[in-house]
């Protein structure tokens, strides 16, 4: 029974990340934005994720696009929840280029092989 769930668990974090990732046309993509797969802390949620997404939202009081990114965040201890405590879960969040801190010393991760990583039993 609990195998079960499992499978359900991955298999709806996988059909989750189909929808969020955004296609390999990336025509709307801000020119100036991060790419995918960036590492980042959100400083709203202070948490670490990557990059799945940017899109252009409002305008500042000078007149300037402002990007948002959709992130990938991270449970906060470890990808691999402990079950005995009350598990932290990955989260989706959209955040305003100012509330990110990016990390571009390090290599963008390939969001479709980490989300295959996920999916495949890490999670059990």
């Amino acid at each position: 029974m609990e195998e079960d769930n499992t499978d359900d668990l991955i298999q709806r974090l996988g059909n989750l990340f189909e929808s969020i990732v955004p296609s390999t046309e990336m025509e709307d993509y801000p020119k100036e934005a991060l790419p995918l797969g960036t590492w980042v802390r959100s400083k709203t949620h202070n948490k670490l994720g990557v990059v799945t997404d940017a899109f252009y939202g409002d305008l500042d009081k000078n007149g300037t696009k402002i990007i948002i990114y959709s992130l990938f965040l991270l449970p906060a201890k470890s990808f691999i929840p402990d079950y005995r405590e009350s598990p932290e879960q990955f989260y989706m969040s959209n955040e305003y280029e100012y509330d990110i801190i990016a990390y571009l010393m390090i290599k963008p991760v390939n969001i479709k092989k980490m989300m295959s990583y996920l999916g495949g039993k890490i999670l059990v």
